[in-house]
């Protein structure tokens, strides 16, 4: 039934909602994408990409939508999120992790079960969309913390599956802000704010590595300009 109301419904609904929410990061972002081709050449890829701000899901999931549908890995507090409700649906989000106070049993299924809907994704050939650090930046540099896995686990269980690297720049409140002059015909002196968006194809991550060798080797990749404009 899920399945059937997502080819339906949900397929309109997302249409209608990435509509929406390419028209608003145009009218105040002026966004770039290069490498955009590369999601285009393969399906059932994982993104592993730089978390700047809370509007990276959206933005990522509509500047690709056009490319290839993304399924978007979220915390399990922003997919209950009553507010959130409506975009989490329309994208099918996946949520991961579980509520502190849950019993250890309980937790490791619900993980368990997480995982198996991004495999499940993966093989059916949609791109899976995660933010290894888990959280929005609170300092300039990605971080990823020793004990966060989810990148591994779900490379040591799908070595096979074609891996991206996505990296935003201009977004987050640590990035330079830098503005076109869109908006000076009303009087303001700043325009559409510039964000740079770049994949890169990466084929040498070794989800055998020990774990938080793994997650550093991964962070300084995220934090490495992929491409010379960076």
């Amino acid at each position: 039934m899920v399945r059937f109301i997502d080819n339906t419904l949900g397929k309109w609904l997302r249409h209608f909602f990435f509509a929406i929410v390419r028209t608003y990061f145009s009218l105040f972002y002026n966004v770039s994408c290069a490498g955009k081709h590369l999601l285009q050449d393969s399906n059932g890829t994982l993104i592993l990409a730089t978390h700047v701000s809370r509007f990276d899901g959206p933005l990522i999931a509509a500047i690709l939508y056009t490319t290839q549908r993304i399924r978007p890995v979220v915390h399990y507090r922003e997919y209950h999120n009553w507010m959130q409700w409506f975009p989490m649906f329309v994208a099918r989000a996946i949520h991961v992790s579980s509520p502190k106070s849950w019993p250890a049993e309980k937790r490791q299924a619900q993980k368990e079960r997480s995982m198996a809907r991004i495999l499940a994704a993966l093989d059916r050939g949609e791109s899976v969309l995660l933010f290894p650090a888990g959280h929005t930046r609170q300092v300039g540099p990605e971080i990823i913390a020793p004990h966060l896995s989810g990148a591994r686990d779900i490379l040591q269980k799908r070595p096979d599956r074609p891996v991206l690297l996505l990296r935003i720049d201009g977004l987050g409140r640590f990035q330079p802000a830098r503005y076109d002059y869109f908006w000076t015909f009303i009087g303001r002196s700043k325009g559409r704010r510039h964000i740079s968006v770049d994949i890169k194809t990466v084929d040498d991550l070794d989800p055998q590595m020990e774990l938080s060798e793994f997650n550093r080797d991964l962070e300084e990749r995220l934090n490495r300009p992929l491409r010379d404009h960076f």
